[in-house]
């Protein structure tokens, strides 16, 4: 009925803001009550009708972006790896579905934002529901590299995982920050070109052999 979409669509604008809100500002800085004018809702108290509270508020982002990116990514990884995929294949697929959003999605800048204040905030009840999206995708990924690189220590592999992570959570977020604040040029080609250096770098850090010696 009319009436259905017009609440599903006051619900997905109040979830756009604030996702574009805490992104911007911060979880901790960002009120239900800013949120409900910056969405244009008449209704004073649509935000607590539709989400409850901030916690509810957080957690519909987090299922939207589970919804959204890390499912469709998951399944395609895992379809990846039933064709007995390279290296580089199977890298490829398995960082660029997050970045890929940055262009083709109107909210992928402020969703990369969002995930950045999540994971590097002091709400660890956040981080947990953020981490159980995403965790299924890169253990996959782990539990890949860990078979294909089989010469490789574990305790070494999960130094050189660490690396890869932390250019994708850092290097993704900085790039964000070039999008938002225009200061220079940085479009999907460039986005391409990176990458693809990125996943080169990375493959040659994955094989490498260990200059110090590791326990497992």
């Amino acid at each position: 009925s009319k009436q259905v979409i017009k609440t599903e669509d006051t619900r997905h604008r109040i979830l756009m803001t604030a996702m574009a809100m805490f992104s911007e500002d911060g979880i901790d800085a960002v009120t239900l009550r800013s949120i409900n004018t910056a969405a244009g809702c008449s209704n004073t108290g649509a935000v607590h009708y539709h989400f409850c509270n901030k916690d509810g508020l957080i957690q519909a982002i987090i299922d939207f972006l589970q919804k959204k990116i890390w499912q469709p990514a998951f399944a395609e990884l895992n379809v990846l790896l039933s064709q007995d995929p390279s290296l580089r294949e199977i890298l490829e697929t398995a960082l660029w579905p997050d970045r890929r959003i940055l262009f083709e999605e109107r909210w992928g800048v402020d969703a990369t934002s969002f995930c950045f204040e999540i994971s590097t905030g002091s709400h660890e009840n956040y981080r947990s529901a953020l981490k159980k999206i995403y965790a299924p995708h890169f253990d996959l990924l782990y539990e890949t590299l860990n078979k294909r690189l089989k010469d490789l220590p574990e305790a070494a592999l999960k130094q050189r995982v660490k690396f890869l992570f932390s250019e994708v959570m850092v290097g993704h977020w900085a790039r964000t920050r070039v999008q938002r604040t225009l200061l220079i040029e940085w479009s999907k080609v460039s986005q391409e070109i990176y990458f693809n250096d990125y996943i080169d770098f990375a493959i040659g850090g994955l094989l490498a052999p260990c200059s110090n010696p590791v326990k497992n």
